[in-house]
């Protein structure tokens, strides 16, 4: 009783932060004049890969990452255009979007009250007028952690409770969802028959501010158990195939400013591969036993799970952070199984074009400007066992790290 009411006391907090006037629920208001250019291409290309040879529609998923709603940025929390766009792109009737999936990153950090504003604007928008099974995860932005260095004390950061209040009841589709925890699982019908599981992982898994999540990911001991034991074959078929959503890249990190990883700025506070090692357990239908450290203290997560009679399979991930369109193997993993393909991570670019990355954002992008919105459009083939990829508004890289053919539509397989 004590816990629910602590729920309900953190909601009037949050919903008391933001008035009913701060956001506009028009979702034509001011939308970009170069919306239509956009959405035409983008209906084309993705018309060439939304079928099969043999005419069975292929499950389609828009991908949208960090927004960070501001005060400054073009997407401005009264009105975030480009998320809007994005809502609006997807409830199309004619390209049948099956899922829309939204990375982390949802606000910039800023005082409680005016990110609790963000926040609540980010969600609305997210869910108003969208008819979209849609499934979101937090980045490392969205926990607000603000270090005072003469306090030491995160005063502003939203704890687990407040960040379970943002889209508690609000999501438009039944989460599997642990009551209070911030990582759930949802299974969504597949027009090719069987059916997705959408996995969000929650990288802000503690109860007070004893991480600074702004740079590091911290999953409970908690989340893990659940990740091995219920998301992972909690009524699972051999029809089901699965897609695992996390704003961090599942890289190590790269050290100063050499791009050799896309987790150049931040690292987990236990090691980066512990759920590719858990995954690949679960491709290769094998057990795992491993420790994981804390690289801060004596916590160490045991591992100790049985896959070998677990159906299903697995696609790939999908994140965000590094504010580019790419996508890339995961090899670096003790128990990678050499009858298999890598583990594939599609990493979709930075929505809005006021917040270009100052490390490696390689997407050129370009306000009041075909460029200005950018976020990617997957045709998943569960039959071919393949990923086709294309994008609307930006999605090129540029510079020297790339090759300078970048195709606008793209296959990966999985």
């Amino acid at each position: 009783m004590k816990t629910k009411c602590y729920y309900i006391v953190c909601l009037f907090f949050l919903l008391s932060c933001i008035k009913n006037d701060d956001i506009n629920d028009d979702i034509s208001y001011n939308m970009s004049p170069y919306y239509e250019e956009n959405n035409q291409t983008t209906t084309e290309r993705l018309g060439e890969i939304m079928y099969n040879v043999d005419l069975v529609e292929r499950f389609k998923v828009v991908h949208i990452s960090d927004i960070h709603l501001s005060n400054l940025s073009n997407n401005n929390y009264k009105n975030p255009r480009n998320l809007k766009e994005a809502i609006r792109f997807s409830n199309q009737s004619n390209l049948k979007i099956n899922a829309i999936v939204a990375t982390g990153d949802f606000i910039n950090n800023e005082n409680k009250t005016e990110a609790a504003r963000y926040m609540n604007s980010f969600f609305f928008n997210l869910y108003n007028q969208n008819s979209i099974p849609t499934f979101p995860c937090y980045g490392n932005h969205d926990s607000n952690i603000a270090y005072n260095q003469i306090t030491g004390k995160n005063t502003e950061h939203f704890n687990k409770q407040e960040l379970y209040s943002f889209f508690d009841n609000k999501d438009n589709y039944k989460l599997e969802r642990p009551l209070g925890e911030n990582y759930y699982y949802t299974d969504v019908a597949n027009p090719m028959g069987g059916t997705i599981r959408f996995i969000a992982l929650d990288m802000l898994d503690q109860e007070g501010a004893e991480y600074n999540t702004q740079n590091d990911v911290i999953y409970s001991d908690k989340q893990i158990k659940w990740f091995c034991e219920i998301a992972l074959k909690e009524k699972m078929t051999p029809n089901h195939s699965i897609i695992i959503l996390n704003h961090y890249p599942f890289q190590m990190r790269s050290w100063g400013n050499n791009k050799a990883t896309y987790l150049n700025n931040g690292s987990y506070v236990h090691s980066w591969n512990m759920i590719p090692e858990i995954v690949e357990a679960f491709r290769d239908k094998k057990q795992i036993q491993k420790d994981y450290p804390n690289r801060y203290k004596d916590d160490t997560i045991h591992i100790d799970t049985d896959f070998s009679n677990t159906p299903g399979e697995f696609i790939c991930y999908m994140g965000g952070h590094a504010h580019v369109t790419t996508q890339f193997e995961i090899t670096d993993i003790s128990n990678r199984s050499t009858k298999l393909p890598p583990q594939k991570m599609l990493l979709c670019t930075n929505i809005s074009p006021s917040e270009a990355g100052g490390i490696y954002n390689t997407v050129k992008r370009e306000i009041n400007n075909l460029s200005d919105n950018s976020f990617c459009i997957y045709a998943i083939d569960t039959n071919e066992k393949k990923v086709y990829i294309t994008f609307f508004g930006a999605y090129k890289p540029y510079g020297i790290i790339y090759r300078e053919e970048y195709p606008e539509v793209q296959t990966i397989s999985y």
